[in-house]
């Protein structure tokens, strides 16, 4: 049987889970900070989700994170990073795993990940172990309680079961039809016959060719006469009811009589507190129209609509206060053109200037080494320790980014990512921070990460070039 790939996982020296090949994962298997993830790095400065194994044909190949050391054994000896540089193991930043080969790697501070080739096994149990395992592999026997209430749940399981029974065969109400679907189908085509035949029926509707006030008139003396041969006096309803209910006819369908509306005017005045200007009566006198008790008419219907254009006196006035002539002495001034609110183009270098571009052909022509956080195992051995340094620092510094981020992200909804390259002085001074950003991103954060980073300073006295990337996603 060939051997399956076992990582472990080790925190403080202490084994904390085991994963196989095949049974836990098959193709890739991924850590990082996540709190989502299968095995998750309990570090900040670690990645929120890293591809750690992947399979290329039939090759299984760990892929390191960034800062981390591995150290690889076989055949029980110690082997460098120039062995597996040289034998194509170690490329770039893939470890390719042999299965006759065993090794740790430190991925974080505390935090390790050894791996190992194994062949899975299966216990086989001898004759005396199955006989052993029939012997005593057995249920325990009920009690008391669970006998009775494996009873009382049967009893109730055969007590529905008659009921239903009964139900179906005694007790349920049995649906009669009056019609069948025959004589149902034959009522509706009658009763829909009946239909037609009562609108194609024609109307005995006539008209009698009398105007509206021709046959009014007939109609009030066909009632104040009276009943024939009658000794009493009817009335109309003209006479009980007023005017407007004497038309009634009953045989004056040809039209509708004719609606009448009146309307009246009425006047109004008002009036406020103050003095009397006349007399309670209606005249033509200077107080005719004055009503008494103390008020007199505001209200003049003649007075024609004005309209204020002088808005300063309907709006509120801000306060008068005079500003200073005096520039502040103390503080930064960040000056910003444009809408900082806008995206910048991604894949391009933010912020470049003429004295970035001189700075880095500076770089160049001194040779600076340009190290990115992946490749610092493959930097020179004099440069590799200083890089470290660099890379630490700089991953102890995310959190000011993510920081910086989520203040930007709660006005401005945005994701991405963001490359980084600091040129950092002899001095340990960050000269220019070098920011292309991938995704659409505000230019107001732009600036500030810009500014952030060329606050930093780095424990080193040579020239450096280190580039690395941040990923900006809301957690």
């Amino acid at each position: 049987m060939s051997k399956l790939l076992n990582l472990t996982l080790h925190y403080k020296g202490k084994v904390l889970d085991r994963v196989r090949y095949c049974r836990d994962f098959k193709n890739k298997f991924f850590i990082g900070s996540d709190k989502y993830l299968f095995w998750q790095i309990l570090d900040s400065s670690f990645p929120e989700k890293h591809l750690f194994v992947t399979k290329k044909g039939d090759q299984l190949y760990l892929q390191l994170p960034p800062g981390s050391k591995v150290s690889c054994t076989k055949g029980g000896q110690p082997v460098d990073s120039a062995y597996l540089t040289k034998n194509n193991i170690l490329k770039d930043n893939r470890l390719l795993l042999l299965p006759d080969m065993t090794g740790t790697l430190n991925i974080a501070p505390n935090w390790e990940i050894s791996y190992e080739f194994k062949e899975p096994f299966v216990t086989v149990l001898t004759p005396e172990e199955k006989q052993i395992a029939s012997q005593y592999a057995r249920r325990p026997q009920p009690t008391s309680t669970e006998r009775f209430n494996r009873n009382m749940i049967l009893l109730f399981i055969v007590l529905t079961i008659i009921f239903v029974i009964i139900f179906d065969q005694f007790l349920k109400k049995q649906i009669s039809y009056d019609y069948t679907l025959e004589q149902k189908v034959a009522m509706l085509q009658k009763a829909e016959q009946i239909k037609a035949e009562a609108l194609a029926k024609p109307s005995t509707f006539e008209p009698t060719g009398e105007t509206p006030e021709a046959v009014t008139e007939k109609a009030q003396q066909g009632v104040t006469g009276g009943a024939i041969g009658g000794t009493g006096t009817a009335k109309s309803a003209g006479a009980i009811f007023g005017g407007g209910f004497g038309s009634f006819d009953p045989s004056a369908t040809s039209a509708a009589r004719p609606i009448q509306a009146v309307t009246t005017a009425e006047s109004f005045v008002t009036s406020r507190p103050g003095r009397g200007g006349g007399g309670g009566g209606i005249g033509t006198g200077g107080g005719g129209a004055g009503p008494s008790g103390g008020y007199s008419t505001s209200f003049d219907p003649n007075a024609p609509r004005t309209f204020s254009s002088d808005i300063g006196s309907v709006a509120t006035q801000a306060p008068q206060v005079a500003g200073s002539s005096i520039r502040p002495g103390v503080g930064t001034i960040a000056k910003a053109t444009g809408d900082q609110s806008r995206l910048a183009p991604s894949g391009v270098v933010f912020g470049q200037t003429a004295q970035s571009s001189q700075l880095i052909s500076s770089f160049q022509s001194k040779k600076v080494a340009q190290v990115s956080e992946g490749t610092i195992a493959q930097a020179p051995a004099e440069t590799k320790t200083r890089y470290e340094t660099i890379g630490a620092l700089v991953n102890s510094r995310r959190s000011q980014i993510n920081t910086l981020y989520s203040k930007w992200n709660a006005i401005i909804p945005f994701s991405g990512s963001v490359t980084i390259r600091l040129l950092i002085s002899s001095s340990g001074k960050v000269q220019e921070a070098l920011i292309t950003p991938n995704g659409q991103i505000p230019n107001g954060f732009l600036t500030e990460l810009k500014q952030l980073c060329e606050s930093w300073k780095f424990p080193v006295t040579e020239e450096s070039d280190y580039t690395f990337s941040v990923r900006l996603r809301q957690a």
